[in-house]
């Protein structure tokens, strides 16, 4: 966001909003040739639209402003002072002409991280009912930033919303007790719920008939089916390698096995299970 600033709206746009978000003031006179040459490359590296900080632009030719820039003790123009909290930070202050290499790192610290931005993408791609690319933006940001235990939450949640159960409840496992908060207890409910619906009597039934005949392939492979319907992918996996083992062209045992892997993007198990599929086939 860049905001100039007048006698009218600073309280409220340099101060007030300071206690929000950084504010960056930006002392500058339009007629100064140092000036011009700084003056559109900050405003291109904060950009309109940054949400971690405000460029407050202080045109120096107003007379009612000049006395900041001497209750600041500046010196030369142009000048650059983050405000945080209503106070200057006299750490983060340049005065006088800067190359463009000083002022991207000046402003840097302002940018926004990259897990941030998969968070937020990941967060609108749940919302939109697209789990699957919003599972994929989590991983990343989760790898990124693996004490992040929001990022954790939503990874569940993403996890939850493409019925993995098993890695959900692995993950919920791996929580703190002080990252326990609601969105937390909304997740084990989501996924008791789940592992109760995963666990149907027409499922145990099958399981038992399967118990009786192992050697009926055609029933594991129905079974399996069961298996990944309830979210249970690798049992259903691991169902099927059995059938594979014994014979790699039963029935659409190795395509239901293909099937099931592509519905896993990103889950850790995937690249094991199609490494033993690949030692079969070759």
């Amino acid at each position: 966001m860049i905001v100039d600033i007048h006698p009218q709206n600073f309280q409220l746009e340099l101060l007030d909003a300071s206690m929000q978000k950084p504010v960056v003031i930006y002392f500058y006179a339009p007629q100064m040739p140092e000036c011009q040459g700084m003056t559109p490359l900050i405003e291109q590296l904060v950009g309109e639209n940054n949400p971690q900080v405000t460029l407050a632009k202080v045109d120096m030719n107003d007379p009612q402003l000049q006395p900041l820039a001497g209750q600041l003790g500046l010196r030369a123009l142009p000048a650059l002072v983050l405000f945080h909290q209503g106070q200057p930070d006299e750490q983060a202050m340049l005065e006088g002409p800067q190359d463009e290499q000083t002022l991207r790192t000046y402003f840097a610290a302002f940018s926004p991280k990259e897990e941030e931005e998969l968070l937020k993408r990941g967060q609108q791609a749940l919302a939109e009912g697209q789990a699957d690319e919003g599972y994929a933006d989590l991983a990343k940001a989760h790898q990124l930033a693996g004490d992040r235990h929001d990022i954790h939450l939503w990874l569940i949640q993403a996890a939850l919303d493409l019925n993995r159960l098993d890695e959900a409840a692995q993950r919920l496992t791996q929580v703190p007790m002080a990252a326990q908060d609601d969105h937390y207890h909304t997740l084990c409910s989501r996924l008791a719920l789940a592992q109760q619906a995963a666990d149907s009597p027409e499922l145990r039934a099958l399981e038992a008939r399967y118990q009786q005949a192992p050697d009926d392939f055609a029933l594991a492979q129905e079974l399996a089916v069961l298996y990944h319907q309830a979210g249970r992918q690798e049992e259903a996996l691991t169902l099927l390698l059995t059938v594979l083992q014994r014979d790699l062209g039963f029935g659409d045992a190795r395509k239901t096995y293909l099937d099931i892997l592509a519905t896993m993007g990103a889950h850790p198990a995937v690249a094991g299970f199609r490494r033993k599929l690949y030692s079969l086939l070759y």
